[in-house]
């Protein structure tokens, strides 16, 4: 189950209609199974009225004329019990796997509310890294009061906006990808993909790129991260995967001069000779039972042998 504490992740699920049905419907049937009282098994609540009707004979000697009633009573009692009882479980698990499913059909939707909720705390925390003026941490921020305090306070808080809203956006793009897709995220994620668009190791500077390979966001890097512009939040699995291979691609140059036509030049297959034939040539007879051919007229005339090298 992808059931989590992390409030981002709770909000992007609640802002797509057919994933708050299906886990509202799930919390609901969960409820009813958990609350339904589950009776005896039926072959046990007719055994225990027979074994009771047979100690009452033991004792007066006399058999009770509704035990059939009575048995079948507490057995149906009992199978109405039961069947609730498993209809309630297999309810609760068809619903704990549609709603799973209904979270991957839907994972885009989740992924665009967290790329809004990335752009609004982008949008708050440029103008507060603006007022720090200089500030670079807790102690200096303090020492500093004023505006400067507050806007560290401001980060703070969004820093902490920045983790949760990273940490849901991974949880989504793993749970729709295949197995060998995650161990390529795995890397990816730890090269520091998934932060800007367009990602070049060497275009960051090195406290980011700390931050954006092992996930442990500052201050220092979300003031960063506002002011380049580029932060995103990837809208689909695939569109991540299309911007890594962006990324990765080498850059090639063309220094080799202009282009140069190595078409294929088609050459027209000339025409067969015509066979040579001699006066001592003779066309085949193949059914003797039919006509001789006519003789062939020849149109060559055989050369002399070529000489023995001795002569």
């Amino acid at each position: 189950m992808r059931d989590t504490k992390n409030p981002e992740l709770k909000a992007a699920w609640d802002t797509v209609p057919e994933v708050a049905t299906t886990a509202e419907r799930y919390e609901a049937v969960v409820k009813l199974r958990m609350a339904f009282k589950r009776s005896a098994d039926p072959e046990r609540a007719r055994q225990e009225v027979i074994e009771g009707a047979i100690g009452a004979f033991r004792e007066s000697g006399e058999w009770p004329a509704d035990l059939g009633r009575r048995a079948a009573k507490a057995y149906l009692e009992a199978l109405e019990g039961e069947s609730e009882y498993r209809a309630l479980s297999q309810a609760e698990g068809r619903l704990r796997y549609e709603k799973e499913d209904i979270r991957d059909i839907c994972a885009d939707d989740a992924l665009a509310y967290l790329g809004g909720r990335l752009s609004d705390v982008l949008s708050e925390a440029k103008p507060a890294g603006a007022a720090l003026n200089g500030v670079s941490n807790a102690d200096e921020a303090i020492q500093a009061g004023g505006d400067a305090l507050d806007a560290w306070r401001t980060l703070t808080v969004l820093v902490t906006a920045l983790e949760n809203i990273r940490g849901a956006q991974w949880d989504i793009l793993r749970a729709v990808a295949d197995e060998d897709t995650r161990a390529k995220m795995r890397r990816w994620k730890s090269e520091g993909h998934g932060e800007v668009i367009g990602f070049r190791p060497d275009d960051v500077p090195p406290f980011a790129l700390e931050s954006m390979r092992t996930q442990h966001y500052t201050v220092a890097y979300l003031v960063w991260l506002a002011n380049i512009g580029t932060g995103y939040v990837p809208g689909s699995l695939s569109d991540f995967e299309a911007d890594v291979s962006a990324a990765t691609e080498p850059l090639s140059y063309n220094d080799s001069g202009p282009l140069i036509d190595l078409s294929p030049i088609v050459v027209p297959i000339p025409a067969a000779p015509e066979a040579e034939t001699y006066s001592h040539s003779r066309a085949a007879h193949l059914d003797y039972s039919a006509p001789a051919p006519k003789p062939i007229k020849p149109n060559a005339v055989p050369g002399d042998p070529a000489p023995y090298p001795y002569s």
